[in-house]
């Protein structure tokens, strides 16, 4: 499905109840009720693109399919459709 800008995919995660966490990776983990879940992902600094290959390792990270993890990217799947995967896949 092509590649993604690293700083869009944190920009939108951010917005849908991942928390940015910066170190040598920016980690970014799935917050539900206040809380950390065992939900998380990490992105390189900078503008850099994402190719295909670590798409595909960032949507398993995430317990998503490839197709879920592009919905989350461009937006028609937001934070309540995650808690409702999430709840279903018994990660919250």
């Amino acid at each position: 499905m092509g590649t993604r800008k690293n700083f869009k995919i944190v920009n939108v995660l951010s917005k849908k109840g991942f928390q940015p966490q910066m170190a040598k990776h920016i980690k970014l983990t799935f917050q539900y009720e206040g809380k950390d879940s065992r939900v998380r992902t990490w992105v390189s600094h900078g503008k850099k693109e994402i190719g295909n290959r670590l798409l595909e390792i960032m949507a398993e990270q995430l317990h998503l399919s490839r197709q879920e993890f592009d919905d989350l990217v461009n937006c028609p799947l937001g934070e309540q459709g995650l808690v409702k995967i999430y709840s279903e896949k018994g990660l919250l």
